[in-house]
């Protein structure tokens, strides 16, 4: 009797702690960043890709395991949001193209956190995801990153002073020698690296220009005078000349809703001499496609997401400042090794 009695506590302690694993995109909510390190976009919908879309599967944004380790934490969110005005950014580099794609992504501890997504992947593939060709040259070109966004849902975690710890957690890290390196990393494994803090959900619809050096400086000039203007004289269209480009990309959307990409690309489209080409450009210009996408985008992709180290789990100071710093050393290193 006493034998089935404690199975039957372990079996709830076990189911309890099943309970806390989610898949579904959880404010509050830990994640190992190291589990899919230098591929997190095949757990998060925040890039396009090569794949014909069936329709059978819905598209989310985010599923990762995560795991609830706060017992009352409390969050706020807001929903709804309509498309917001063009934006056009410039990007010295490649590696800029993509800090600037992953810029409303947090990852504490790594200035990069675009290697934490793509970091595996190479070049080529990083490209035809941008909506670019490869041609074997990085040097001496300069992007311009052109996109249109929907917010859905935004969420923010409130503070966490006063919150209290899942029993289980807290036994994890009382028992924890957060000075042994290699058990910090087996508890990484069990609970994870950092919590949810904020994230954003929505859609955004993007193409990547391609410029010589030259076109670029006078676009980045031109947009430096504009934005100072309070007249409404726009020249944008002379700026993304043929002349002036390398390349054009191909019209993509972050969720990779290949509905709408294929939307776009008939109706996105701007003459230029004898040939048309797609461009987000005349959304810019016809508030009726503008109105019609806003209707299209669904919201399949992540916009923003800031992760941060577990620290708050830790009643110890110094106890949470080894762990954090054991995790934030270790993604250097895979930052470095992506």
């Amino acid at each position: 009797m006493l034998l089935l009695y404690v199975v039957l506590i372990c079996c709830g302690v076990c189911n309890s702690e099943e309970g806390d694993v989610g898949y579904d995109l959880n404010i509050g909510n830990t994640i190992d960043v190291f589990a899919n390190y230098g591929d997190l976009s095949q757990v998060t919908q925040v890039v396009s890709a090569d794949y014909e879309d069936d329709g059978q599967e819905p598209i989310v944004p985010f599923s990762e395991k995560n795991l609830r380790v706060f017992a009352n934490a409390s969050s706020r969110s807001v929903v709804g949001g309509s498309m917001s005005n063009m934006e056009i950014q410039m990007c010295d580099t490649f590696e800029d193209l993509l800090n600037t794609y992953f810029s409303n992504f947090k990852i504490e501890g790594t200035d990069r956190p675009w290697k934490a997504f793509m970091g595996d992947w190479v070049v080529d593939e990083i490209l035809r995801t941008m909506g670019i060709m490869y041609d074997g040259k990085l040097e001496n070109c300069c992007y311009v990153l052109v996109k249109w966004k929907k917010p859905h849902t935004s969420a923010q975690l409130d503070e966490l002073t006063d919150v209290a710890v899942k029993d289980h957690v807290s036994r994890a890290v009382n028992a924890l020698n957060a000075s042994d390196a290699s058990e910090v990393r087996r508890f990484m494994k069990s609970y994870g690296t950092h919590y949810i803090d904020s994230y954003v959900t929505g859609n955004f619809i993007y193409q990547v220009f391609k410029y010589k050096r030259s076109g670029y400086n006078l676009l980045r000039a031109y947009i430096k005078v504009r934005n100072a203007q309070t007249n409404n004289s726009d020249n944008l269209r002379f700026y993304f000349a043929s002349y002036f480009l390398k390349q054009v990309g191909d019209i993509r959307v972050a969720s990779g809703n290949k509905t709408v990409e294929a939307w776009a690309r008939k109706h996105l489209r701007e003459s230029q001499y004898l040939y048309s080409r797609p461009s987000l450009l005349k959304l810019h210009y016809s508030p009726i496609l503008a109105y019609k996408l806003n209707e299209l985008l669904d919201n399949g992709a992540l916009l923003g997401l800031d992760l941060k180290t577990l620290r708050p789990l830790f009643k110890d100071r110094n106890k949470a400042e080894k762990f954090a710093e054991i995790v934030e050393n270790d993604l250097k290193l895979w930052e470095v090794n992506a």
